[in-house]
């Protein structure tokens, strides 16, 4: 039986296998190898012992007695021929810092991402592939702009120009400065275009309650005097 066998059916690490072993080897408690073998995924070469039945019982020796039926049910199953079924292991997913960190080298080589966006995308990316949302975990719920504007949504804009929230989106496409898209669960509704660009910048926003994060498309305060000509003085909306 292999070192690797043990592991797997013990759920031990194969280092740890393999250092329980080898003490038992330089004691001279037990005897075997260290034999190379290839790994079908990666196609490196590692080390693993192969052990005999007495060899694999005095290794195992330390283990509950759980575990040790497993593995006298394994040779069991070894001498009547029986083929080994690996059962099938969950995909591992990759560690959230890591995946962030090259998530956010690959969105500072795309053109036309400032800064505020490539963290958000590379976030945005990281919970997709991870689980989890580098963000959120730090309680970041959103980034500030890289200049000193103060950024608006359309119910805020609506607020200093007597209109809702529902009339100044509306306004904003009629006037060329986003468009309406179909978006995800954590999407935003809107995008801006090249015209609306220096005004609009996406947000990621976490939930009420904090279970997950929204884009949201926040406006510059710049592009309330671009919209207020359009809208209907207050005292005349009353």
């Amino acid at each position: 039986m292999s070192s690797r066998e043990i592991a797997e059916l013990t759920g031990s690490s194969h280092d740890n296998v393999l250092k329980t072993v080898r003490a038992l080897v330089k004691r001279r408690v037990i005897s075997g190898n260290e034999t190379p073998y290839t790994h079908p995924q990666n196609g490196q070469t590692y080390t693993e012992f192969l052990l005999d039945y007495r060899n694999t019982m005095v290794a195992v020796s330390g283990y509950s007695p759980e575990l040790r039926a497993k593995i006298i049910d394994r040779w069991l199953d070894l001498e009547k021929g029986v083929a080994v079924t690996a059962a099938p292991k969950r995909p591992r997913k990759p560690a959230f810092d890591t995946t962030y960190t090259r998530l956010l080298r690959i969105a500072r080589t795309l053109p036309g991402f400032d800064e505020n966006q490539q963290c958000l995308h590379a976030a945005r990316g990281t919970f997709n592939m991870t689980g989890v949302n580098p963000l959120e975990i730090m309680g970041v719920t959103s980034i500030a702009a890289p200049n000193n504007d103060a950024y608006l949504t359309a119910t805020e804009i609506g607020k200093e120009i007597g209109l809702s929230a529902v009339a100044v989106n509306k306004l904003l496409i009629a006037e060329g400065y986003q468009v309406k898209v179909q978006a995800s669960s954590s999407g935003s509704d809107y995008q801006a275009t090249e015209k609306g660009a220096p005004f609009g910048r996406m947000f990621d926003t976490t939930r009420k309650g904090g279970k997950g994060s929204q884009a949201t498309l926040k406006w510059s305060n710049r592009i309330a005097k671009h919209l207020r000509p359009f809208s209907r003085p207050k005292d005349a909306a009353s």
